[in-house]
This record gives C-alpha cells, structure tokens and sequence, in this order.
C-alpha cells in the first residue's frame, strides 16, 4: 500500500467507490473475510496466558500482607482483551498490550488521598510482585499508569491503572444520564456501578487532596459493548443466569469486523503509530453501527457505511458511551493531534480501508486475493487453501450475480445525538 505516503494525504491503491446503498458483496463474502480473520486472530493461548498473569497479580494484591489490605483492591482486564478484539502483532515478535486496571473499593476517597499517594501505594505492590516474580525490566511510570513488561515466553507489557471506586452521588448521576440516553435502566444503573476515579500525573492537583480527578469505567465500557454484541435483553439475560463464558470467546460478527478494521489499520500505520486511529474510536463507532444477529459481512457492510457517514459529517466528536462528559476523539483539536493530523488520517484510514475491503470482495481470483491480502493486512494466505475454501476446484467462478448490501442509518446507542 505505500503506507508512508498515505500521511502526506496521498491515496493511492484501490479507487473507492461508496455504492448509495452500501459496499457491494457475493455469496463467499463471508469465506474471504473469515480467511483474513483467521491469520490475524489472536491465539487461544495468548487470551489464556492473558487470563493466568491478571489472576495472578490479583492474587498477589489480595495476600495476607499485602500493604492494601483492606481497601479491597481489584485487578481486572480492560482494553481489546477484556472486549475480545485483541489481534496479533503486525510484525512477529512484538510485545502483546494487557490493559489493566487496579481499583481500590474500600477506605479511600478522594478527600482521604492525593492522586499522587494512590499512584504510588499501587507502584509499590507492583514493584513487590516484579521482584517476587523475577521480572528483570524495571516498573516504568506513565501519565496514568506502571507498566510491567513480561516475559516467559509471550512477551507482553501490562499497563497497571491505578484508581478508586466512585462515589455515591456520581454514580448515580451518572445512571440517571445514561438513562435520559436511551439506555436500558438496569444496564445503566449497572455501568454506572463499575465507575472509578484514575490517577494522571499531568494533573495541577496532583499533589493534593482535591475533587478534581479523571473519571473513568473500563468495566461499564464491556457491559455497554456486550449489548451492543448481543442486544440489550440478550445480555442482561445472559448476566442473569450468570454467564461464565468470556467475552473474548464468544467469536461475534462485531468482534470479528473489529478485528478486520484493526488489523488493516495497524498495517497502514505499521511505521507511523502515532498517526494511526485509536482503537476506542474504531470500537465505538463499530458499536453503535452495529445490530445484533447480523452476520460478518453484513456487520462488515454496516460498519464501514457508518464510518464514511462520520466521515462526512466531518464531525470532531465520538463521546464515550459510558462516560458522555469524555469526548474520545479531544486529542484531534490538540497541538500535538493537529501536528499528527489524526482526524485527517483517520479520514484517509476510512476511505483506504473501504477500498480494500471492496478489492478482497471483488476478486475471483485465488492468486489475486493472496496479493490483496497480504497488501491491505499483512497476512499470507495459502494459495491453495484460499482456493479450496472459495470453491475455485468445482468452478470458482459462480453464476450468481452479485448482490448489494442495504444498509440504513447506523443505531444510536441511546436517543439523540449530542449530550
């Protein structure tokens, strides 16, 4: 793709051509993007070695002895392993991102502790566990967390976000604005449970007993994501009967458009990350396109319409669903956005990757397909394979005329537009 030239606003590869009535696919749409999906899907084992290192930094916060005993400490995963959105590296031998959080629900406060004392309560477990597992890197600070790197054979780095339990009257202000959004009051009252307040070394109180913190819900955002997936009343449902299968594994056609996006898109920026689109923008906006029961290429086609109609609107906003007073897409605006030109590349990212997505779609030809797939994703197909599974030994070219793909307005996630 020449992806270097694509920051300098030149697009160049496959010409778009954004049909009224959305993308146009054929009757093996769904076989091709699963032949992507199947190279670029993180393994079962990295998810799995995800889960045990999590576990095992909870059961290390929560021994006899622990210096935060008593204030409940809770480790959980958040970001694309918690969503099940997670990919492989672009480039082989490149660290895994586990995103964690560490939120403390008992006996602190935001009148009881700085920012700063929080931070460094949760610095100081985590520089125990480093040295009671042997990890040779040192404990890295971050604006907003320590970073940990593993390894023991996958190589991971764990960003540790340190934070307690909101209050009361937040969360139920919270709740209640949810529910003035259209979602669900159950759902709402739920994510508003899961809210927390984080530390962030930037802050002017940082120092100091102050109310001004950042507020934040990575476990609210995976409850909004799961009815997004499922449906409303299918997740409230299948949280009711206590649903012990993770998210990461229930393989739905958001996820797995998710990952196609992703995938596409760390391509692209492979030697330009800081340009690239962030995954929270690409996830909500994935989200609240998306309707539940629809299969991959139907989700593909409804995504990406929803995607170039935000790109018209040339909007400078994606709100965080769980969170409506945080607008994802702030760091547009900045100095440093305008210098990285992230709304543009954004932009271009959406019209290249519908593109590409056409490019795959359109090809009859296995040899061609194996090209295009390894242009737009990085992937290497096997020939043969792509063959087999696109029925090109018994006529791989079909009589069928090619179909197209109606998509309508994509759902808003509660009623109207703005907060």
């Amino acid at each position: 793709m020449g992806s270097a030239r694509v920051y300098k606003g030149e697009l160049y590869g496959f010409a778009l051509d954004v049909h009224s009535g959305g993308i146009t696919v054929s009757n093996n749409s769904n076989d091709k993007l699963a032949l992507l999906l199947k190279e670029i899907e993180l393994p079962e084992h990295a998810y799995e070695a995800a889960k045990r290192r999590y576990g095992d930094l909870g059961v290390w916060m929560n021994r006899d002895g622990c210096t935060l005993d008593g204030l409940d400490p809770h480790i959980f995963v958040q970001g694309s392993f918690a969503l099940g959105t997670a990919i492989r590296p672009v480039e082989e031998g490149q660290e895994y991102d586990l995103d964690l959080s560490c939120k403390l629900r008992r006996g602190v406060h935001r009148t009881s502790h700085t920012q700063r004392q929080i931070r460094d309560m949760v610095g100081r477990e985590l520089e125990s566990y480093r040295a009671y597992r042997n990890i040779k890197e040192p404990l890295e600070p971050k604006h907003r967390c320590w970073r940990l790197n593993y390894q023991d054979g996958l190589a991971f780095h764990m960003d540790v976000v340190p934070g307690i339990l909101s209050n009361p009257t937040r969360r139920s202000e919270l709740a209640l604005l949810l529910e003035q959004r259209g979602v669900d009051r159950r759902l709402a009252e739920d994510i508003a449970a899961d809210a927390m307040w984080i530390t962030d070394d930037r802050s002017p109180h940082f120092d100091s007993i102050h109310l001004d913190w950042l507020s934040s819900n990575p476990e609210g955002y995976v409850r909004w994501f799961v009815s997004r997936m499922e449906g409303t009343r299918r997740a409230l449902k299948m949280e009711a009967q206590v649903d012990d299968v993770p998210v990461y594994r229930r393989k739905s056609a958001l996820q797995q458009a998710i990952q196609l996006l992703k995938g596409h898109r760390d391509t692209m920026f492979e030697h330009a990350c800081e340009y690239r689109p962030i995954s929270v923008i690409v996830t909500t906006l994935a989200a609240q396109a998306h309707v539940a029961g629809e299969s991959l290429m139907e989700t593909m086609a409804r995504v990406l319409r929803a995607f170039d109609d935000f790109r018209r609107s040339n909007s400078d906003v994606v709100l965080n669903p769980v969170n409506p007073a945080e607008n994802f897409a702030d760091r547009w605006k900045t100095a440093e956005g305008r210098r990285h030109q992230l709304k543009e590349n954004f932009h271009r990212w959406i019209v290249q990757v519908t593109a590409d997505f056409q490019s795959v779609l359109d090809q009859n030809d296995p040899r061609e397909l194996v090209k295009r797939a390894q242009s737009g994703w990085k992937v290497r197909l096997n020939e043969q394979k792509v063959a087999d599974a696109l029925g090109a030994g018994a006529g791989y070219l079909t009589s069928a005329a090619p179909r197209r793909v109606q998509i309508q307005s994509p759902p808003k996630p509660w009623a109207g537009d703005r907060f």
